[in-house]
């Protein structure tokens, strides 16, 4: 536009150049609310605000040079995605990474369900030693640990574990949960509490099978019968005390006129027993029996050679 002279040439040509500017400004604002093509790039040092007019669950998209969309802002439900539509507060579809995953709350690994607790997986919790507390864990599936684990509290595995070695500080509870001072494979609780008090005592609720050698160093209580079913023979190497009877080839150490025997022997034929007393072959003072006559003095019975009756007298056999 050229430039006109004089006075009434000056005013024109202010008036031309204000309405110029005020129709590109009213052009854009026009523009700016409708439906806008940028073809180049797009910068602000100011604040970059989306606003629009009505909210849907995809309000705001971003899309590659393709036409598809791998960032979604939804403003009906203030959620973020990328990769796919949010159904939580922020959402991606594919692998994230960060340098440091930090949360005020828990963790759920496998699904979107939230819980108390931290979870890898979906399943929900059925131990009440798992409290609402976000520093609880629980893992659906399996867990390995390649290298060393501590366990500062209980660890309960629900299914098989295996481990190289089993070492504990403790006693042990198997097939059951509650805990006593002493070690236990079952659930009953002991009747002789002075002799069971530690982590080293054990108690079986059930039957124990020993398949190869068993030494006892201490002393071995039986309540119940104690029974050698085998062709083997067997030795007591100290003493063998029993304080009720002895019954040696029967089942009962009863007489048939209900009159107790203390020690009852029967032999392998009808009215046979065969009997061995005596010491090595070497010893000359023969065998003695100590017993008790019927007014409770003790007498003893001596086998001489050459005499067809026992010797009966008060001479000590020791």
């Amino acid at each position: 536009m050229n430039k006109p002279k004089g006075l009434l040439g000056s005013i024109v040509y202010t008036m031309a150049t204000v309405f110029v500017v005020f129709s590109f400004v009213f052009v854009f604002a026009l523009a700016a609310n409708a439906a806008s093509t940028i073809g180049t790039n797009l910068s602000t040092t100011g604040t970059f605000l989306v606003n629009p007019a009505s909210n849907s669950a995809t309000s705001v998209q971003f899309q590659n040079a393709a036409g598809t969309s791998y960032f979604f802002g939804d403003s009906t439900n203030s959620r973020i995605g990328v990769r796919g539509a949010p159904s939580t507060v922020f959402e991606v579809q594919g692998t994230a990474s960060a340098s440091y995953l930090m949360t005020a709350n828990t963790i759920q690994i496998g699904g979107v369900a939230s819980a108390a607790y931290n979870r890898i997986g979906t399943n929900t919790t059925s131990n009440s030693f798992l409290r609402s507390s976000s520093n609880d864990l629980l893992i659906t599936g399996r867990l390995e640990v390649d290298a060393s684990a501590q366990f500062d509290r209980g660890l309960e595995v629900g299914s098989t574990a295996s481990a190289g070695y089993f070492l504990t500080s403790n006693s042990i509870q198997v097939a059951g949960g509650a805990s006593v001072a002493y070690s236990r494979f079952g659930t009953n609780t002991t009747g002789t509490t002075g002799e069971l008090d530690s982590a080293n005592d054990l108690l079986i609720s059930g039957a124990l099978e020993v398949d190869g050698k068993a030494s006892i160093a201490g002393n071995l209580q039986a309540s119940g019968r104690f029974i050698l079913d085998t062709a083997a023979s067997h030795s007591f190497v100290g003493d063998l005390i029993l304080t009720s009877q002895l019954t040696v080839g029967t089942t009962t150490a009863s007489a048939s006129g209900g009159a107790g025997y203390t020690a009852r022997f029967v032999g392998p034929g009808t009215g046979t027993a065969s009997f061995y007393f005596g010491g090595n072959d070497s010893a000359t003072t023969g065998t003695c029996f100590q017993l008790k006559s019927t007014t409770g003095a003790w007498i003893y019975m001596r086998f001489y050679q050459g005499v067809a009756t026992p010797t009966l007298s008060t001479v000590r056999c020791h």
